[in-house]
């Protein structure tokens, strides 16, 4: 049967293009993706330069300081004691602090203010000037100013002016203003780290501060090589099993003329086999090509740092490369068992009618699919993980299309029911063919639920996750104006004294942190995002979802947390802030979990800032009787020149989780862009092999009386329903998939609210049905060159 397999393949390679075109594009996604994902764990992070490139020994807090395995956010500074006993090595030895200062209006990069004498050791060259001296002296890095001339510098504690005494260029660390040691005393009491030419410390590493910015990519690549892959699997199938059905006349002649169940399963297979070894290759070269391509856009929207650059590597390769006959195997395996079990006696009339659509294995699966994917929607607490929606569509997609050759029937009664009501033989054809040939047709529709089912049930739950998001944005802050950081990091203390100063206004500052808090028994620790607020000020602007207890209770020795931590009102639990200090506190109110964003609170004493003790913005409400005009004319005097903008409440939650989300957006392009193309090809592939083996029926057509106008409508007529049966199942699909994320919402906030992305899921539905047309009409079309007669006696 291998000698048959080869001569059927080199004698009939048409009837395997659709599957070659199909396994081919998968292999190469495969291998894309592969490649791009490998190049994101071998690239380093987006390095950023050192603090000390030149100290030959460095005592700090640590490098990496952290609580049980978790990463502490703020520095933390070093002890005294350890300070005294660094000091106490000899060799020069010096103290540095690293705090927040910036040149307001400057070009350079620098956020960080350093004591002059840290300045041999970072290295910092003098290219201009003289160090400081003085108080009011201070050295800027290239692009802040000149030697003599006067800046203003921002700090934690507000803008101060400044004489320029000397320019300096970072030589490999990062770029800072230097000042006077005892002002940098002043400026940050803290010690960050001892210097010293002396033994016993540790050297320094410019690696110290790397960014590790690829954590987003690779969780973008993964789950579009996962979706990708899904995406081959199923659609190469679905190709397989309608090649297979396509050739049930000449396997049913084989098992005629004496061949057994098990040649025929063995012939397919090595056709399969053929195929898939030859594609493999093909999809193989098609990586290296893609991956460099998609690795250039990923920079480009600043997806990947600077430094990311997708090289060949020889595993992604191989994985892709087995792919290829391992997923062609798999694809005729179902089909080939079902050729097998064909009886010789029965051969010629089950292969010109189909029976049997369902066996017992497709039952399984199909209804295992549908069941896991139903049953994954349980965990209200993942709703809004892709981890749990994006596996639930893949699902509830696959158990659809195994379980479409009985699903088709009445959907196909319910779709053509309108055509039964017109008159004419067309609209009767349409019916009768699409009904009776259930199979051809669940093939035919299943890329089309796949591309539709994937567009909607992904785009849905995004647009509804982030709808709930927004929601919960516009509670936290009922406030008229939000003032917010203008080329800043954060807004200083002066900044926010200034805004409480305005007249007929209530304030909010807010400041992020993080804490830290064990479950499980202590042996997890859990990282929860934190806002520092004042109590009496977040009752008056916030709207919080409380489930029990009071917030305005909040005081230095309690919390507020959500439902996520397991916790009861009056229950103490222990904490560790951002710089690694730990206490205890009493839970004084518990919120509803919510999306995950902004759920705990705690006042400005325990919320250790992140960003050297500058909040993060401030929210403004008018009170009774407050002119809105006045108030911002009020708050742009006071914040002009500041590093600080004032934005009108909405405009800046639109801009907010537009920024927030913009991330996420391009990321599930990424995912849907490259598996939407390539459903988009296997439709069109599809299509053209089922207008293949609708030659002769077409001719039968045009013997009876039909013009050839007529059958292109009757053409065009199957196609566009094809497409509506997919879509009907796709909305079947994403229906149950976006249920599920609103469900899990509204048990998390409180709310039942559906987005619905029409524009995007429309021209996806709008596509399909264009190329479906393409695909089925112009093969029609081409084939009735032939004369009708020298068409129906065309072999398969």
């Amino acid at each position: 049967m291998l000698r048959i397999a080869l001569w059927t393949v080199r004698a009939r390679w048409v009837a395997f293009v659709g599957s070659f075109v199909s396994l081919t594009l998968g292999v190469g996604l495969v291998a894309t993706m592969g490649l791009a994902l490998a190049a994101a764990f071998h690239t380093p992070g987006a390095a950023r330069p050192g603090l000390y490139g030149a100290a030959p020994t460095v005592v700090r807090a640590g490098d990496v300081p952290n609580v049980k395995g978790r990463k502490l956010t703020a520095p933390r500074g070093l002890d005294p004691a350890a300070a005294a006993r660094a000091l106490a090595l000899g060799g020069g030895a010096v103290r540095d602090r690293v705090f927040y200062a910036q040149v307001l209006g400057g070009r350079s990069e620098a956020e960080i203010g350093r004591p002059w004498s840290i300045a041999p050791f970072a290295p910092y060259r003098l290219v201009a000037g003289k160090p400081p001296v003085r108080q009011g002296e201070v050295v800027v890095p290239v692009g802040d100013g000149r030697p003599g001339a006067t800046v203003r510098v921002m700090t934690a504690q507000g803008p101060s002016v400044y004489r320029v005494s000397g320019v300096v260029a970072a030589v490999g660390s990062r770029p800072a203003l230097l000042f006077a040691d005892t002002e940098a005393a002043r400026l940050s009491p803290r010690i960050d780290a001892v210097v010293s030419r002396g033994p016993g410390g540790k050297a320094g590493d410019m690696g110290a501060d790397a960014d590790t910015t690829l954590d987003g990519t690779k969780i973008m690549l993964g789950t579009a090589g996962g979706i990708c892959g899904f995406v081959a699997v199923f659609v190469v199938a679905s190709t397989f099993a309608l090649a297979v059905a396509q050739r049930r006349r000449e396997l049913a002649l084989l098992r005629a003329l004496g061949a057994t169940p098990r040649q025929v399963r063995r012939m397919l297979f090595a056709e399969a086999l053929v195929v898939g070894v030859i594609a493999a290759l093909l999809g193989c070269a098609l990586g290296p090509v893609c991956a460099p391509l998609l690795g250039d856009w990923l920079v480009g929207k600043n997806l990947a740092p600077a430094s990311y650059e997708v090289p060949v590597t020889v595993w992604p390769l191989l994985v892709a490369f087995g792919t290829g006959p391992a997923v062609s195997l798999l694809g005729v395996r179902t089909a080939s068992r079902r050729a097998g079990r064909i009886r010789p006696a029965e051969a010629l009339g089950d292969a010109a009618v189909e029976t049997g659509s369902m066996t017992p294995g497709r039952w399984v699966v199909g209804v295992g699919a549908v069941a896991s994917g139903l049953w994954m929607m349980n965990d209200p607490d993942g709703a809004t993980s892709r981890k749990q929606y994006i596996p639930v569509a893949m699902m509830l997609i696959a158990g659809f299309a195994m379980l479409a050759p009985i699903i088709v029937p009445p959907l196909a009664r319910l779709v053509t029911w309108p055509l039964s009501a017109l008159r004419g033989a067309g609209a009767m054809v349409v019916r009768e063919s699409t009904l009776t040939a259930a199979r051809r047709t669940a093939s035919t529709a299943a890329p089309v639920l796949v591309t539709v089912g994937l567009a909607a049930s992904l785009l849905g739950a995004t647009a509804t996750i982030d709808g709930a998001r927004r929601a919960e944005l516009r509670d936290q802050h009922r406030s008229d104006f939000v003032v917010a950081p203008d080329g800043t990091p954060g807004l200083s203390r002066a900044v926010v004294d200034k805004i409480r100063a305005v007249p007929g206004v209530d304030t909010l500052a807010r400041t992020s942190t993080t804490l830290l808090a064990t479950e499980e028994g202590d042996q997890v620790v859990i990282k929860y995002p934190a806002q520092g607020v004042t109590p009496e000020a977040l009752g008056k602007i916030a709207r919080l979802p409380v489930v029990a207890g009071d917030p305005a209770r909040l005081a230095d020795d309690s919390i507020v947390v959500s439902q996520e931590w397991r916790r009861k009102v009056g229950e103490r639990v222990e904490v560790w802030r951002a710089d690694g200090s730990k206490t205890a506190l009493r839970v004084v109110a518990v919120l509803r979990t919510g999306t995950g964003d902004n759920g705990v609170f705690v006042t400005p004493r325990n919320a250790v800032a992140e960003t050297s003790g500058l909040a993060d913005l401030v929210d403004v409400k008018l009170r009774p009787g407050t002119d809105r005009d006045t108030v911002r004319a009020a708050l742009e005097a006071a914040t002009g020149g500041l590093g600080a903008r004032v934005v009108a409440t909405g405009d800046w939650i639109a801009a907010a989780k537009s920024a927030s989300g913009r991330q996420s957006r391009l990321g599930m392009y990424v995912v849907l862009g490259v598996a939407l193309l390539y459903c988009a090809i296997a439709i069109a592939n599809t299509l053209v092999m089922a207008a293949a083996a609708r030659v002769r029926d077409q001719a039968v057509l045009r013997l009876a009386g039909a013009t050839r106008r007529q059958v292109l409508r009757v053409v065009a007529a199957e196609a566009l329903l094809v497409v509506a049966i997919g879509v009907v199942l796709a909305t079947q699909v994403s229906a149950l998939c976006v249920g599920g994320v609103v469900a899990g919402l509204a048990g998390l906030t409180g709310r039942f609210s559906v987005a619905v992305p029409w524009s995007p899921v429309g021209g996806v539905v709008a596509a399909c049905a264009v190329i479906a047309l393409a695909a089925s009409v112009l093969p029609a079309r081409a084939a009735m060159r032939a004369r009708a007669v020298d068409a129906l006696g065309t072999r398969e």
